[in-house]
């Protein structure tokens, strides 16, 4: 089994930021998995049971608006910082049980969405400090996962961890770089490329058997030949 944060720091994270103290922070659907790296191996993960689905319930309920609609307006309008959200903006927004849409400012949408994600990652943070990792972290910090996706992310988390926060997409990848070149996609993309590894090594020792195994054959039949 293949922790969730490992998988996607294997998408997601270099060498450089594992080596010099780095948290990657994957903000999920239900949980929050952090894991922290230094001098290149794993020093502390966590799970936290919020994630991204708490904010469209959030949504649902301050616009009244159905589930659905609202995971529609979070990933299209959806906003984490206030201060990047134009005051003159509004959205339309669907109502419940046949009614009209209604026009609503993307402020409003903001003033729900921020308190939300500024509470996810205080609890990332406060996980971080417990662990007492802090400190080494002089890489800062990365998200995934499909939340991170949210405009404003990376900001609001520079004002609650008061270090470098950058967006983590897949970096290790080829191909169709276009399709999954988000952060939705690092722990997918980061199973196949631990997985990909692991027959790579596999395949090598493999190899390196036979290898071993004809010359022992050879060695053997020589012995024979002379004695």
């Amino acid at each position: 089994i293949v922790l969730e944060q490992i998988a996607s720091s294997e998408a997601v994270l270099s060498n450089d930021e594992k080596d010099l103290g780095v948290a990657l922070i994957d903000i999920g659907g239900g949980t929050t998995d952090i894991a922290i790296f230094s001098e290149g191996s794993i020093k502390h993960t966590a799970v936290l049971p919020v994630g991204g689905n708490y904010v469209t319930s959030d949504i649902a309920t301050g616009l009244r608006t159905p589930i659905a609609e609202a995971e529609k307006i979070k990933i299209r309008y959806g906003c984490a910082y206030m201060p990047m959200i134009p005051k003159d903006e509004s959205i339309e927004v669907p109502s419940v049980g046949g009614r009209e849409p209604r026009e609503v400012s993307r402020q409003i949408l903001g003033r729900i969405i921020e308190p939300r994600m500024e509470e996810i990652l205080a609890m990332a943070y406060k996980e971080i400090t417990k662990s007492g990792c802090e400190d080494i972290l002089a890489a800062g910090v990365v998200l995934t996962g499909g939340a991170s996706i949210l405009e404003g992310i990376p900001e609001l988390a520079e004002q609650i961890f008061n270090m470098p926060v950058r967006r983590g997409c897949p970096i290790k990848i080829g191909g169709l770089t276009d399709v999954v070149n988000s952060p939705l996609y690092a722990t997918g993309v980061g199973l196949v490329v631990y997985g990909s590894r692991n027959i790579e090594r596999e395949m090598l020792g493999r190899a390196e058997g036979n290898f071993i195994s004809r010359m022992f054959k050879r060695l053997k039949q020589w012995v024979l030949e002379f004695f």
